[in-house]
């Protein structure tokens, strides 16, 4: 059954208290850290975490794209226990490549510092891609109250345990990594205990049609997913290459705290509607069209406000949220939070071509996104330096979402009152941003007055249009 707003509110504030809890303890945790490590220790972090993902997405990332889109299947045929076990021999493959690239890389290695990174890496990205699985099982059966208090108790203890390594025992930058793997190995210790998902591994129900099924679409989404990955991440190596190591700490920070603020609202509005739109996707593909439109428009008009908001206090939550020596990169904050939009904008074309089967299509649009992503980079940042990283992400995102609309057109296909709508919030957020610029060009604002206006400009917005608001359907199972 398909109700509307109140089911959607109900498991949205769950999701949003237990993604808000981990990002303002996130939050927390940048100021703190970026005043104590330099940009030369967080460049080595920078470069060696990213390497980790780009393994993690090469091995484990497509494991868990197959839950998203098989669960539904498997659990209407009554048959979740071959999945668990087909998905679980498939990771225990994958963490056998993962330790023998690792211990290649170790031994290589000689600097001792990407020594210890490497180490602790290796076992955070085992534990937390396991750790990932299951939230993704727990967040397909609607275990939204679960999720939110689990993940906020998770994300607690691993700032105690990184203050404590670093405060009490003088730990080096490496103790970021390494409190993850101590809070991700106790979850995954409590998980196997409790087990609250019901998964469980039988050998014998390990088939090969059921490993073909997985790595046909696991290895198109793997394609997709690397290319992605591209686009918002290999502007850190051309930075590393045409500039130097500390503007890669800077950067990296700047676009992590950046990006982080606007995902975890996409991953938060996307962990609620899923379970109904995968659903929708799989039994209903024909009119799943309609449910997607209802929630695009959701995603508009809640949406764009959040990112001009956002982006007008760039310079502010940069002073606020990182230490001095990042601060410079306050500047490309604006196009991080537009592309981090646009790359949950694509999410809706993504899952209409991979449930029709369009796997080849999806991956030569994002490959070739992926491509000229880096060849702009490499002649931008070459030019003008690292803070054209950004732009690029910037347009190759946009050109992405053109492509995409050019093969799905229905997707935004809305009434003429529709577009109508858009255009009057999109004049409406310009306007604002004009008055503010204004304002503060004349009077060189406090943060205090700052503020002030920023809550005068979101109560304009919620009065100016409460009618769009309190009419938007939101479709959601109970």
């Amino acid at each position: 059954m398909i109700s509307k707003n109140n089911s959607f509110l109900k498991d949205f504030s769950w999701y949003f208290l237990g993604s808000f809890i981990p990002l303002f303890i996130g939050f927390i945790k940048t100021p703190v850290f970026t005043r104590h490590f330099n940009k030369e220790e967080y460049g080595y972090l920078g470069l060696v975490g990213l390497t980790f993902t780009y393994l993690g997405m090469l091995l484990f990332s497509w494991i868990g794209s197959c839950i998203w889109r098989y669960y539904s299947k498997y659990e209407s045929e009554r048959i979740l226990k071959t999945l668990y076990s087909n998905l679980l021999f498939l990771y225990s493959l994958a963490f056998v490549i993962l330790m023998m690239t690792s211990a290649f890389w170790y031994r290589v290695a000689e600097n001792e510092l990407v020594k210890e990174l490497i180490f602790y890496s290796f076992f955070q990205l085992l534990f937390n891609q396991l750790f990932l699985y299951y939230m993704v099982i727990v967040r397909l059966k609607g275990e939204a109250k679960f999720y939110t208090i689990f993940q906020s108790i998770r994300a607690f203890l691993s700032i105690l345990i990184a203050l404590f390594l670093v405060f009490k025992f003088d730990a080096n930058i490496s103790a970021l990594i390494s409190s993850l793997v101590i809070i991700d190995a106790l979850a995954i210790l409590f998980l196997v205990i409790v087990n609250p998902a019901e998964i469980t591994f039988n050998h014998t129900l390990v088939k090969r049609e059921n490993l073909k099924e997985l790595i046909i679409y696991g290895s198109a989404g793997l394609i997709v997913n690397i290319g992605f990955l591209v686009i918002t991440s290999s502007d850190r190596y051309f930075i590393y290459l045409l500039n130097n190591l500390e503007t890669v700490g800077i950067y990296d920070q700047v676009y992590k705290i950046s990006q982080i603020s606007v995902v975890v609202l996409v991953t938060i509005f996307f962990n609620t509607i899923n379970p109904t739109l995968l659903t929708e996707l799989e039994a209903n593909f024909n009119n799943s069209i309609h449910l997607i439109q209802k929630y695009i428009k959701v995603f508009i008009i809640y949406g764009l406000p959040v990112i001009t908001y956002l982006s007008l206090f760039s310079k502010d939550i940069a002073n606020i949220l990182l230490g001095q020596e990042f601060r410079v990169g306050y500047i490309i904050m604006p196009f991080i939070f537009f592309s981090a939009y646009l790359q949950g904008l694509s999410n809706f074309y993504e899952l209409r071509l991979k449930f029709s089967n369009q796997l080849k299509r999806l991956s030569i649009i994002v490959i070739s996104a992926a491509v000229l992503n880096i060849i702009l980079n490499y002649i931008f940042i070459g030019l003008y330096g690292y803070k054209w990283a950004a732009v690029t992400t910037g347009v190759t995102y946009f050109l992405l979402i053109l492509s995409f609309h050019f093969f799905d057109i229905k997707i935004l296909k809305f009434t003429r009152s529709d577009y109508n709508s858009v255009f009057q919030i999109i004049l409406f957020l310009v306007l604002q941003i004009v008055i503010y610029f204004t304002m503060d060009k004349t009077f060189e604002l406090n943060i205090i007055v700052k503020l002030t206006i920023g809550l005068l400009f979101i109560l304009s917005y919620i009065i100016t249009f409460k009618k769009r608001l309190l009419k938007i359907e939101i479709p959601i199972n109970i």
